[in-house]
């Protein structure tokens, strides 16, 4: 089953929160902790710099998110957001309809 619609807007959302507080924390894309580039963190750059990359390592006949099925992109999300923790600090709970990513 292909990922839903609620899942894609979760996962839009995530990358929107997720670049709020990697720049909130004094991180930026250029700091080579997860990629090196000279920018601020924004949904759209982490899309293509950060999860299209890791994707394509786990799945690489996948090109597009809207290729991942519901469970990977749950795995997707979970590793990257383990990653992200280790290296950087900062975590974002998935956003879901309750709690629309508040822990």
């Amino acid at each position: 089953m292909k990922r839903t619609v609620q899942q894609n807007k979760s996962l839009h959302l995530w990358l929107h929160m997720l670049a709020d507080e990697l720049n909130a924390s004094g991180q930026s894309l250029g700091d080579g902790k997860l990629v090196r580039l000279p920018v601020r963190y924004t949904a759209e750059n982490l899309k293509e710099h950060v999860l299209k990359p890791y994707m394509n390592a786990l799945w690489p006949e996948k090109d597009s998110t809207t290729q991942l099925n519901t469970v990977e992109l749950q795995e997707l999300y979970r590793d990257l957001d383990q990653i992200i923790a280790e290296r950087s600090g900062v975590t974002v709970a998935w956003p879901d309809r309750f709690s629309q990513g508040d822990e």
